[in-house]
């Protein structure tokens, strides 16, 4: 009975946006490791198909990325109903006091720079999504 119940718990949703395949590879197992449902996308054009079908939990952008930064594709969730308190963690190397507060300005909610603690990441999502991770 315990399985069939494991079953049924919906994971949390996160959607991880970046251009470099490896780092979507190292966020990926780590968030599936750690109790969520994780989709990715390497771009913006391509992450914004995603969330025109599905509300995440939380996104994660990398602001560096061809045809459309993480900036512009903040700027369009918070302009969407169905999407504008998804919290956003922008995951990048632009490390700036001017590129953090382009961050916050466009929506984000966790400005992170690479390289990172994979377990800060963690914490930050884990923070971001504590209501909807189910209880054990």
């Amino acid at each position: 009975m315990a399985g069939q119940q494991n079953a049924l718990v919906k994971l949390p949703l996160v959607i991880a946006l970046d251009d470099d395949p490896g780092n979507l590879r190292v966020i990926e197992m780590l968030l599936q490791k750690n109790g969520y449902s994780v989709l990715t996308a390497p771009n913006g054009q391509e992450g914004l198909k995603l969330l025109r079908k599905m509300v995440p939990a939380c996104l994660i952008l990398d602001v560096q990325m061809p045809g459309m930064s993480g900036y512009d594709v903040c700027q369009v969730v918070r302009r969407d109903e169905r999407l504008e308190k998804v919290p956003v963690i922008f995951l990048t190397g632009q490390d700036s006091p001017q590129d953090f507060k382009t961050g916050m300005d466009a929506g984000g909610v966790i400005y992170m720079v690479k390289p990172y603690k994979p377990e800060r990441l963690l914490a930050a999502v884990r923070l971001l999504t504590a209501a909807l991770l189910p209880q054990t």
